[in-house]
């Protein structure tokens, strides 16, 4: 029993870090960039839940499993929601100079990043 429960571990830890790895080679694209940053996201609890396999705390897997259940649901109502045309959304003419979130929260990120390093010089 608990050779098989170290291979099951193992195989689903395997799994989730494929899905994490496929779900960011998809960010690379610029179309599906959110997408792939939310299937990346979707899998990081399963990373958990097989660490609760290998350890063999059963509390670890049920939380992991439970917000892996949770993920999916979120990831399926975006999903489900980014197919509908929305009615009030504007054109993609009028957006088109203006950044996407990703964009700002990058810029943010890279602006602390900079002053972090120039604090870490000085």
């Amino acid at each position: 029993m608990s050779f098989l429960l170290t291979v099951l571990g193992v195989l689903l830890l395997l799994l989730s870090l494929a899905g994490i790895a496929v779900g960011f080679f998809m960010a690379l694209d610029r179309r599906m960039r959110e997408p792939g940053i939310f299937f990346a996201l979707w899998w990081l609890p399963a990373v958990a839940a097989a660490g609760g396999i290998l350890m063999r705390d059963p509390v670890t897997f049920s939380i992991g499993a439970l917000c892996f259940v949770v993920a999916g649901v979120a990831l399926a109502v975006e999903h489900r929601g980014s197919r509908r045309p929305a009615r009030g959304r504007k054109r993609d003419s009028e957006n088109a100079g203006k950044p996407t979130l990703f964009d700002r929260a990058k810029r943010r990120f890279s602006g602390w990043m900079k002053a972090w390093e120039y604090r870490k010089v000085s």
